[in-house]
Protein backbone atom coordinates (compact mmCIF):
# COMPACT_ATOMS: atom_id res chain seq x y z
CA UNK A 1 0.00 0.00 0.00
CA UNK A 2 1.50 3.52 -0.84
CA UNK A 3 1.95 5.75 1.52
CA UNK A 4 1.25 9.46 0.17
CA UNK A 5 -0.77 10.03 -3.56
CA UNK A 6 -1.59 12.81 -4.87
CA UNK A 7 -5.22 14.26 -5.18
CA UNK A 8 -7.12 16.97 -7.35
CA UNK A 9 -10.11 19.18 -6.61
CA UNK A 10 -11.83 22.30 -7.71
CA UNK A 11 -11.80 25.22 -4.83
CA UNK A 12 -15.22 25.71 -3.41
CA UNK A 13 -14.59 29.39 -3.32
CA UNK A 14 -12.72 29.92 -6.46
CA UNK A 15 -13.28 27.31 -8.36
CA UNK A 16 -8.92 26.60 -9.45
CA UNK A 17 -7.43 23.89 -9.48
CA UNK A 18 -5.91 22.12 -6.29
CA UNK A 19 -3.64 19.36 -5.59
CA UNK A 20 -3.24 17.95 -1.97
CA UNK A 21 -1.05 15.26 -0.57
CA UNK A 22 -2.76 12.03 1.06
CA UNK A 23 -1.47 9.69 3.25
CA UNK A 24 -2.45 6.45 3.72
CA UNK A 25 0.02 5.03 6.65
CA UNK A 26 1.64 7.39 8.79
CA UNK A 27 4.89 5.90 11.52
CA UNK A 28 4.94 8.48 14.22
CA UNK A 29 8.52 7.31 14.87
CA UNK A 30 9.67 7.81 11.49
CA UNK A 31 7.44 10.75 9.91
CA UNK A 32 7.29 12.99 12.91
CA UNK A 33 6.43 16.19 10.53
CA UNK A 34 3.42 14.37 9.61
CA UNK A 35 2.68 13.77 13.10
CA UNK A 36 3.11 17.31 13.92
CA UNK A 37 0.76 17.76 10.80
CA UNK A 38 -2.25 15.77 12.59
CA UNK A 39 -1.43 17.40 16.10
CA UNK A 40 -1.49 20.70 14.63
CA UNK A 41 -4.66 19.71 12.58
CA UNK A 42 -3.21 20.63 8.91
CA UNK A 43 -3.08 17.39 7.61
CA UNK A 44 -6.18 17.10 6.85
CA UNK A 45 -6.67 20.39 5.14
CA UNK A 46 -5.48 22.04 1.71
CA UNK A 47 -4.81 25.30 0.79
CA UNK A 48 -6.16 26.95 -2.43
CA UNK A 49 -3.14 28.61 -4.19
CA UNK A 50 -4.90 30.96 -6.00
CA UNK A 51 -7.55 32.47 -3.06
CA UNK A 52 -6.12 31.02 0.20
CA UNK A 53 -9.34 29.19 1.30
CA UNK A 54 -8.67 26.09 3.17
CA UNK A 55 -10.43 23.16 2.76
CA UNK A 56 -11.03 19.90 4.69
CA UNK A 57 -10.09 16.91 3.14
CA UNK A 58 -11.39 13.09 4.67
CA UNK A 59 -9.29 10.16 3.93
CA UNK A 60 -8.47 6.87 5.92
CA UNK A 61 -5.35 6.73 7.65
CA UNK A 62 -3.28 4.57 9.59
CA UNK A 63 -1.54 5.89 11.59
CA UNK A 64 1.39 3.80 14.22
CA UNK A 65 3.92 4.04 16.82
CA UNK A 66 5.72 0.73 17.31
CA UNK A 67 7.89 2.19 20.37
CA UNK A 68 4.95 3.49 22.07
CA UNK A 69 3.04 0.13 21.01
CA UNK A 70 0.13 1.59 19.43
CA UNK A 71 -2.16 1.68 16.35
CA UNK A 72 -5.04 3.80 14.79
CA UNK A 73 -6.89 3.20 11.91
CA UNK A 74 -8.88 6.53 10.82
CA UNK A 75 -12.10 5.71 8.64
CA UNK A 76 -15.23 7.74 8.36
CA UNK A 77 -18.33 5.04 8.16
CA UNK A 78 -19.66 2.09 9.16
CA UNK A 79 -18.65 -0.54 6.80
CA UNK A 80 -15.31 0.69 7.37
CA UNK A 81 -15.50 0.53 10.89
CA UNK A 82 -16.64 -3.46 10.81
CA UNK A 83 -13.66 -4.24 8.07
CA UNK A 84 -11.39 -2.77 9.96
CA UNK A 85 -12.54 -4.86 13.12
CA UNK A 86 -12.54 -7.51 11.13
CA UNK A 87 -8.83 -7.08 9.66
CA UNK A 88 -7.76 -6.63 13.63
CA UNK A 89 -9.29 -9.68 14.41
CA UNK A 90 -7.99 -11.65 11.88
CA UNK A 91 -4.43 -10.53 11.45
CA UNK A 92 -3.56 -10.22 14.88
CA UNK A 93 -0.62 -11.61 14.59
CA UNK A 94 0.46 -10.84 11.05
CA UNK A 95 -0.21 -7.00 10.94
CA UNK A 96 2.60 -5.32 8.86
CA UNK A 97 3.97 -1.50 9.25
CA UNK A 98 3.39 -0.45 5.98
CA UNK A 99 6.45 1.54 6.20
CA UNK A 100 9.03 -1.01 6.69
CA UNK A 101 7.61 -4.30 6.23
CA UNK A 102 8.12 -5.40 9.80
CA UNK A 103 5.26 -6.89 11.50
CA UNK A 104 3.37 -4.99 14.12
CA UNK A 105 3.94 -6.31 18.14
CA UNK A 106 0.92 -8.36 18.35
CA UNK A 107 0.32 -6.74 21.79
CA UNK A 108 -0.05 -3.55 20.86
CA UNK A 109 -2.84 -1.50 21.71
CA UNK A 110 -5.26 -1.24 18.53
CA UNK A 111 -7.98 1.40 17.93
CA UNK A 112 -10.25 2.82 15.62
CA UNK A 113 -11.00 6.66 14.93
CA UNK A 114 -13.65 8.05 12.75
CA UNK A 115 -12.36 11.63 12.63
CA UNK A 116 -9.31 13.37 12.22
CA UNK A 117 -10.07 15.31 15.85
CA UNK A 118 -10.12 11.84 17.61
CA UNK A 119 -7.09 10.47 15.82
CA UNK A 120 -4.95 14.05 17.81
CA UNK A 121 -6.94 13.04 20.59
CA UNK A 122 -5.56 9.17 21.01
CA UNK A 123 -2.56 10.00 19.88
CA UNK A 124 -1.69 12.96 22.50
CA UNK A 125 -3.44 10.17 25.13
CA UNK A 126 -1.13 7.56 24.32
CA UNK A 127 2.04 9.64 24.35
CA UNK A 128 1.31 11.06 27.28
CA UNK A 129 1.23 7.38 28.93
CA UNK A 130 -2.58 7.28 29.99
CA UNK A 131 -5.23 5.12 29.12
CA UNK A 132 -7.73 5.96 26.83
CA UNK A 133 -10.38 3.95 28.83
CA UNK A 134 -9.64 6.39 31.51
CA UNK A 135 -9.89 9.15 30.01
CA UNK A 136 -13.02 8.73 28.24
CA UNK A 137 -14.35 7.96 31.72
CA UNK A 138 -12.66 11.05 32.99
CA UNK A 139 -14.23 13.42 30.41
CA UNK A 140 -17.94 12.34 31.02
CA UNK A 141 -17.56 13.24 34.66
CA UNK A 142 -15.75 16.55 34.03
CA UNK A 143 -18.83 17.06 31.35
CA UNK A 144 -21.07 16.27 34.05
CA UNK A 145 -19.89 18.96 36.31
CA UNK A 146 -19.39 21.53 33.49
CA UNK A 147 -23.12 20.55 32.41
CA UNK A 148 -24.51 21.82 36.27
CA UNK A 149 -23.60 25.21 35.94
CA UNK A 150 -25.16 25.52 31.91
CA UNK A 151 -28.94 26.35 32.11
CA UNK A 152 -30.26 26.55 27.95
CA UNK A 153 -26.75 25.17 26.49
CA UNK A 154 -25.15 21.41 26.45
CA UNK A 155 -21.86 20.15 26.76
CA UNK A 156 -21.55 18.43 22.77
CA UNK A 157 -17.91 17.53 22.74
CA UNK A 158 -15.20 16.44 25.18
CA UNK A 159 -11.51 16.43 24.43
CA UNK A 160 -8.22 15.14 25.76
CA UNK A 161 -5.05 18.05 25.41
CA UNK A 162 -1.79 18.20 26.08
CA UNK A 163 -0.03 21.46 25.14
CA UNK A 164 3.75 21.69 26.74
CA UNK A 165 2.71 19.14 29.16
CA UNK A 166 -0.09 20.55 29.99
CA UNK A 167 -2.94 18.09 30.60
CA UNK A 168 -6.11 19.49 29.82
CA UNK A 169 -10.05 18.48 29.12
CA UNK A 170 -11.25 20.56 26.64
CA UNK A 171 -15.57 20.84 26.42
CA UNK A 172 -17.38 22.74 23.90
CA UNK A 173 -21.27 23.37 24.26
CA UNK A 174 -24.01 23.42 21.34
CA UNK A 175 -24.04 26.92 21.17
CA UNK A 176 -20.27 27.26 21.09
CA UNK A 177 -18.95 27.83 24.85
CA UNK A 178 -15.42 26.50 25.82
CA UNK A 179 -14.95 24.95 28.98
CA UNK A 180 -10.87 23.67 30.26
CA UNK A 181 -10.29 21.93 32.84
CA UNK A 182 -6.87 20.79 34.00
CA UNK A 183 -6.52 17.08 34.54
CA UNK A 184 -6.53 15.86 38.26
CA UNK A 185 -3.56 12.76 38.43
CA UNK A 186 -5.44 12.12 41.71
CA UNK A 187 -9.04 11.80 40.02
CA UNK A 188 -7.85 9.92 37.07
CA UNK A 189 -5.99 7.60 39.90
CA UNK A 190 -9.28 6.99 41.57
CA UNK A 191 -11.47 5.92 38.32
CA UNK A 192 -8.56 3.94 37.20
CA UNK A 193 -8.53 2.03 40.76
CA UNK A 194 -12.42 2.06 40.39
CA UNK A 195 -12.90 0.62 36.82
CA UNK A 196 -9.48 -0.48 35.71
CA UNK A 197 -9.89 -4.14 36.19
CA UNK A 198 -13.25 -3.58 34.56
CA UNK A 199 -12.43 -2.15 31.14
CA UNK A 200 -12.39 -5.78 29.80
CA UNK A 201 -10.35 -6.03 26.58
CA UNK A 202 -12.50 -9.21 25.25
CA UNK A 203 -15.46 -7.64 23.32
CA UNK A 204 -15.75 -6.74 19.75
CA UNK A 205 -15.97 -2.56 20.39
CA UNK A 206 -12.64 -2.78 22.32
CA UNK A 207 -11.46 -1.07 19.23
CA UNK A 208 -13.37 1.68 19.25
CA UNK A 209 -13.16 3.23 22.69
CA UNK A 210 -15.39 6.60 22.91
CA UNK A 211 -18.05 8.36 25.09
CA UNK A 212 -20.03 5.25 23.80
CA UNK A 213 -18.20 2.41 25.10
CA UNK A 214 -17.98 4.43 28.45
CA UNK A 215 -21.50 5.31 29.38
CA UNK A 216 -21.85 1.74 28.27
CA UNK A 217 -19.01 0.39 31.02
CA UNK A 218 -21.05 2.80 33.79
CA UNK A 219 -24.05 0.99 32.79
CA UNK A 220 -22.84 -2.41 33.21
CA UNK A 221 -21.19 -1.44 36.49
CA UNK A 222 -24.79 -0.05 38.12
Amino acid sequence: MAMRSKVNFKCPECNANVEAEQWTAVNGEKNPQQKLKILEGTLFKAKCPKCGKETKIGYPLLYNDTKQGYMIWLVYDDESVKNTIDYFKSSKNDIVDDENGEEVDENCRRRIVMSPESLREKIMIFDSGLDDKMIEILKLAYAKEAQRTLRDDNIAAAFFSNRNGEKHIEMYTEKGKAFVSPVSKKIYEEIEDKYGGKASYAEDRVFIIDDVWALDLLRAMR
